[in-house]
């Protein structure tokens, strides 16, 4: 069985989850399911970022990535399907965006994985991409053979806003770590030095992910500006990630955010690091005295779990999907309550044995996302709907 995947939608010069979730994918798949076949379908320009991670793999050049958006989405509606006819794919699998090509040859079965429902659940969205998203959503659940979601949250999203128009059943898959990757342990120094020549020394706590203004950075900057001068803490906030570049609602947001801590006259406490490796990000988790996850509308938010598998305290808004996959492993605050957050980082910080009962905690919470499971999952899932008689 041919079973292609749909990576247009991904910009290898833009880090995100999803990029390093088909990164890993592409370098695990094929030796964990040899009986399939496996093309990755990238924009031309992206395709050598594909081989590089797995010289085995089989991947297919198709228009336009994500780089030049418009024509990205013009190759995933007209371009995507003609590359499956000639690939003879028994199985598209597009993942994240959701938006499945309008193009497709009738005898290549549908697996759309939806990770994201921020167009319906977060009110900072542009508007064209809303109204794109909300017009182009329904034909491809409608098209789909299976339909997986990260989370019960984007499961219950999904089905309040299109329900009316889903055939196919909706499964959860969560989202697993490589606990190879990410693991607890003490820093060596060769470990330590890369991140202090960027300014990570002392204690810090520690925020990551892509910069959009759902993911309620400013509350948690401005919480700890309040917790930092209230209770006279040394520590460092880290954020690692970058702010949206494509519009100039991420700039504004920058400017917000990097307000609110000069105004605190905390402005050499602020760290922000992008272009961070995944040795050096496994090193920030295992170093911090506390994980924040001050997010919104996360549909999953797999972050929480690399801390936790790395042994950091983690505290985080009650909001999206986080409940759900921290559980009981942590601490919370409302979203939008900054003296909520506040009194909550000053309070962990404060209690060393608070913080080795949230390590611990954590530290057995993650066991239940690996990414071996969650790879058998889809695979196994892959072999259902390749075998299963078409849906009506």
């Amino acid at each position: 069985m041919k079973i292609a995947v749909d990576v247009l939608f991904q910009s290898p010069t833009h880090s995100t989850g999803a990029l390093s979730w088909f990164t890993q994918f592409a370098r695990a798949a094929p030796g964990r399911d040899p009986a399939n076949t496996y093309v990755y379908v990238a924009g031309r320009d992206d395709a050598a970022y594909y081989r590089q991670k797995n010289p085995a793999l089989h991947v297919e050049g198709a228009g336009w990535g994500n780089r030049r958006r418009i024509l990205r989405i013009l190759s995933e509606h007209f371009l995507l399907g003609p590359a499956l006819k000639r690939l003879g794919a028994d199985i598209l699998f597009h993942g994240s965006s959701g938006v499945a090509p309008l193009v497709m040859p009738r005898r290549t079965k549908l697996i759309l994985a939806i990770w994201g429902m921020q167009h319906v659940a977060a009110a900072d969205i542009r508007w064209e991409q809303r109204l794109y998203r909300r017009l182009l959503f329904r034909p491809g659940l409608r098209r789909a053979d299976a339909i997986l979601v990260n989370s019960a949250y984007t499961r219950d999203l999904l089905l309040k806003h299109y329900g009316g128009g889903i055939r196919a059943p909706v499964e959860v898959v969560h989202h697993g770590v490589d606990f190879n990757l990410f693991r607890p342990g003490p820093l060596t120094q060769d470990e330590m030095a890369p991140l202090a020549s960027r300014g990570v020394n002392g204690p810090y706590i520690l925020f990551v992910g892509q910069l959009y203004p759902y993911k309620l950075l400013h509350i948690l900057a401005e919480a700890f500006a309040r917790a930092a001068a209230s209770r006279d803490l040394p520590h460092k906030l880290v954020v690692v990630g970058s702010f949206s570049r494509t519009d100039s609602m991420g700039e504004a947001y920058r400017e917000q955010v990097l307000k609110g801590i000069a105004d605190a006259g905390l402005s050499d406490r602020l760290v922000a690091l992008e272009d961070v490796g995944i040795q050096d990000l496994r090193a920030l988790y295992a170093g911090t005295d506390l994980y924040v996850q001050s997010s919104a509308a996360e549909t999953f938010g797999r972050t929480v779990i690399e801390a936790m598998a790395c042994g950091a305290p983690v505290l985080a808004a009650r909001a999206g999907a986080t409940p759900e996959i921290l559980a009981d492993a942590g601490r919370y605050y409302e979203a939008q309550d900054v003296e909520g957050c506040a009194a909550e980082i000053a309070a962990i910080l404060q209690d060393q044995d608070l913080r080795a009962q949230l390590r611990a905690k954590g530290l057995q919470r993650a066991k239940d996302f690996s990414y071996d499971g969650e790879l058998d999952h889809l695979i196994g899932i892959f072999h259902r709907v390749g075998s299963d008689q078409r849906l009506p």
